[in-house]
């Protein structure tokens, strides 16, 4: 028995002797002579996509609310892209949607536009030789942010190792069409951040934006682009390119044949001028800006944009804020920062995800410990059921609707909005880099209100308070009934406990 023992052990040291080893030597390369290039390197022609970004001065914004629509939006952009296509993602999967976008990139790069893809590379295991396919067209460049030398089955110990170097993630998300037209949101590139998932779909917003501002989400990207953070794909594998076959467009094809057919009312149909006509007729034309962080961030510039931004007391609001958060962790200053704001008179009203919605359960888990401090200040707090009636509007697809919140929104006094890729947890505050759009206007606020007004609705959250023992009750409607619950709708008592025990875990600040 000693012998076996010992040969366990023996086994589990020089393991764990060799992964350290090879997360050791696991830093991707550096690219001193990396190629630079910009989003107005090469300028579009005349085409109605640029002649409508340029018919009136400041910016063009229209509001991506509907899933089918912001997904239709991007491939029918794809489409009309005569110079360049830019396009900054945390996460680009490979089913249909993801694969009729790749269509449109190559069919873009066919006609002669330059394609940038930039992406994250934490979830993306496994997926070089995808990558590596797109980036074997000559007109199409891929890159990865901030990725990890190991590319196997040793990338994910390499960053539990190396946390201080991989805990930094790009989650920005921009799509950009010849510098002039670009849709910026918190949807990453999948199936259930637009309704086309068959059992679980997530809420979500977007808005399309074009002019002058367009300009600045450039400029953003470029950033990106042309940092030390982002490494050619190529350096990363040094196997052979191999370039894309007949069967493989065939599979995009297809699906974005699904794709184009899935929808009628929203489905782009480019080539019918009507379609441009109607994109131009949602532009509401205003003052926008772009708020986004470095892609140096830590070190000498350890705060995010969105932290000065929130501390501004020009934008400090006055009598309202509507705020919609896919995790919720509201430590270091953000709590101080809410109750502050609710005993200056602000009515401040968040609505996250609750333990039935969330993809998170270890966000839940300290999520839950801050909920009555924030009700304590007398912050409203909703949650979204997750089958609820806004899981009946997302779902088109499946038969088991059930819905999540991924939207990253607010709206400050009814006139500054903002719509971006920041949720209030310690990874966006401390970890992460963000984006977002700042639009001021009312008009535009009232749509985002709209929308946002159907989510905290009784048929698709609920919310939260207290009782006289100080306990939380959830309250909402189920069936057309109002119901109250006294303990995490579709819990069970073995997962509070859970949560109870994740807690003991030093790992708030890593979510």
């Amino acid at each position: 028995m000693y012998s076996v023992a010992a040969a366990a052990i023996y086994r589990f040291i020089v393991g764990a002797l060799l992964a350290l080893l090879i997360v050791g030597c696991a830093s991707a390369p550096l690219l001193p002579d990396k190629t630079q290039s910009y989003f107005n390197d090469l300028e579009p022609p005349a085409s109605p996509l640029v002649r409508l970004a340029q018919s009136q001065a400041g910016s063009g914004v229209a509001l991506l609310a509907d899933p089918e629509e912001a997904l239709q939006v991007r491939l029918g952009l794809a489409e009309l892209a005569q110079a360049t296509l830019d396009l900054q993602y945390y996460l680009w999967q490979g089913d249909d949607s993801g694969l009729s976008l790749s269509h449109e990139v190559l069919a873009a790069a066919d006609r002669g536009v330059r394609v940038r893809i930039l992406l994250d590379d934490i979830y993306h295991s496994g997926r070089d030789s995808a990558y590596q396919t797109l980036n074997s067209h000559p007109n199409v460049q891929v890159r990865l942010f901030n990725p990890m030398g190991n590319r196997g089955a040793a990338k994910m110990p390499n960053y539990a190792f190396n946390k201080s170097t991989f805990n930094y993630r790009m989650h920005n998300k921009i799509f950009l069409v010849d510098g002039v037209a670009a849709v910026l949101g918190g949807r990453n590139i999948g199936d259930e951040y637009f309704g086309r998932n068959s059992s679980f779909n997530f809420q979500d917003i977007d808005a399309l934006t074009m002019g002058s501002v367009a300009a600045n989400v450039g400029e953003a990207f470029d950033l990106f682009w042309n940092s030390e953070f982002a490494v050619p794909v190529e350096a990363l594998n040094q196997q052979s390119l191999q370039a894309i076959d007949a069967a493989q467009r065939n599979r995009l094809s297809a699906a974005r044949q699904r794709v184009r057919s899935g929808d009628k009312e929203h489905g782009a149909v480019v080539s019918d001028p009507a379609w441009l006509e109607t994109l131009a007729k949602g532009l509401l034309w205003t003052n926008a800006r772009i708020l986004v962080d470095r892609p140096d961030r830590g070190g000498e510039y350890p705060d995010s944009a969105f932290t000065a931004f929130t501390e501004d007391p020009e934008l400090t609001p006055l009598s309202a804020v509507q705020i919609q958060t896919a995790y919720l962790i509201p430590n270091g200053p953000t709590l101080g920062n809410l109750t502050a704001l609710s005993e200056n008179g602000v009515d401040v009203r968040i609505l996250t995800n609750s333990a039935a919605s969330t993809n998170h359960g270890a966000v839940h888990a300290y999520y839950a410990k801050y909920r009555k401090q924030l009700l304590s200040a007398n912050i409203e707090l909703y949650e979204v059921q997750g089958t609820g009636a806004l899981a009946a509007y997302l779902d088109r697809v499946g038969e088991d609707a059930h819905a999540g919140l991924h939207t990253k929104a607010m709206v400050v006094d009814g006139r500054l909005s903002v719509i971006g890729s920041y949720n209030m947890d310690p990874r966006s505050r401390v970890w992460n880099s963000e984006i977002a759009l700042v639009v001021d206007d009312a008009n535009f606020a009232a749509e985002v209100l709209q929308e946002m007004e159907r989510d905290f609705a009784p048929k698709a959250a609920w919310r939260l308070s207290l009782d006289e023992n100080e306990s939380l009750v959830w309250t909402g409607e189920l069936e057309g009934a109002e119901t109250q619950l006294h303990h995490d709708p579709g819990s069970t008592w073995w997962d509070r406990l859970i949560w109870s025990l994740f807690r003991i875990l030093p790992l708030e600040n890593e979510l």
